[in-house]
């Protein structure tokens, strides 16, 4: 099977993930992907042009992008659809930002959502739609487990809520390990990158304001600005602080910390009464590595993965406490093991990115 994919593929987290996740798994399923990336051209006309003399000279089985018609104009896409090659529009964003593809996704044969509340969005926008998660790639992300570490881990970027939440551990005496890159004016400069980017034209904060997530992702940035900001606490005993972690690391992380924090929360809406909820890949990645994934409470991750089964929640601060210490106590370490090795079966076997394109194969009947 042969795969175009309309990719800029950078060299930065937000395109590398999927090399890891996505690439590696279908190719090992003998589906190959084709990255024809519009930055190898001197601009989008040219990349549009040469897009097009491309497929007129290859077998393509299915056409696939992430972009709107700032990357991928709206006639060239007609004229894909002319040579009688399957589209699909994936939309990795479409809980924060529906607006990137309004006026294009009806011109896709079918268009993936990740996340089902902007769902009506897009069918008022006349797409065709199908919705489904991140997922993970079960070849990458292997357990790797050894002696494991009494603590509780979280990776990623301490901000807002995210600092609020660590904070609230390592003040109640719990051991935690965080994994990132931090100075000692990280949470400032990563709090002004996200408001400038939230921030930067009217027109983003006009498309914000047309729907609910979106004046509440608002909301909790003014909120957040306004508000004195938390403090992470780096003199404290309970937290320990060690550089930020590779996609090929991240499996002896979650495999041998005890529990694996997650972040649910949308931007800086985790201040708020009723955050913006979000699936991740962290929600995946962390029982595919064999991890314990420990993360807030909301109704769609719980039909993923069971409740102290395979997954731990907590619904609020005093609750996160409660069930750390719980947990980590050397009593519950045959449970914790369980847990996780049923969190890793329950990934392989229903949340895989090969599971998730076997849909869009067959809704347009694609040999696999």
């Amino acid at each position: 099977m042969e795969i175009l994919y309309y990719f800029e593929n950078k060299e930065t987290y937000m395109d590398m993930w999927q090399q890891v996740h996505i690439f590696d798994e279908l190719e090992k399923k003998n589906c190959n992907i084709k990255v024809f990336s519009p930055n190898d051209f001197r601009n989008i006309y040219e990349a549009n042009e040469k897009l097009l003399e491309h497929i007129k000279v290859n077998d393509i089985d299915l056409f696939m992008t992430p972009y709107g018609e700032e990357k991928l104009y709206i006639e060239t896409l007609k004229q894909i659809k002319m040579e009688s090659i399957p589209t699909l529009l994936i939309c990795f964003d479409n809980l924060l930002i529906p607006y990137r593809h309004k006026s294009i996704s009806k011109y896709f044969d079918l268009v993936w959502l990740t996340s089902k509340e902007t769902k009506n969005k897009f069918e008022e926008w006349g797409a065709n739609i199908i919705v489904q998660p991140y997922a993970a790639n079960p070849h990458f992300f292997n357990p790797s487990y050894k002696s494991e570490i009494n603590k509780v881990a979280f990776v990623g970027t301490p901000y807002g809520s995210r600092t609020n939440m660590i904070n609230n551990l390592v003040n109640n005496r719990i051991n935690t390990t965080l994994f990132t890159k931090i100075d000692s004016k990280h949470e400032k400069n990563i709090l002004r990158k996200i408001y400038s980017k939230l921030f930067s034209n009217l027109e983003s904060i006009y498309n914000l304001l047309k729907f609910d997530i979106g004046r509440r992702i608002i909301l909790g940035a003014l909120k957040q600005n306004l508000l004195p900001s938390s403090k992470l606490e780096l003199n404290s005993d309970f937290l320990e602080v060690k550089s930020q972690v590779e996609f090929n690391n991240l499996s002896k992380i979650y495999s041998n910390f005890a529990l694996s924090l997650s972040s649910t929360s949308a931007r800086n809406t985790g201040i708020l009464k009723s955050p913006v909820n979000v699936i991740n890949l962290r929600t995946f990645e962390i029982p595919m590595c064999g991890g314990l994934q420990f993360c807030r409470y909301f109704e769609e991750i719980s039909n993923y993965f069971e409740e102290d089964k395979e997954i731990i929640f907590y619904r609020n601060d005093q609750e996160l406490v409660e069930k750390a210490k719980f947990y980590l106590n050397p009593k519950q370490n045959k449970k914790r093991k369980k847990m996780k090795l049923a969190a890793r079966k329950r990934a392989e076997n229903e949340h895989t990115w090969f599971i998730r394109f076997k849909k869009i194969f067959d809704y347009f009947n694609i040999r696999y």
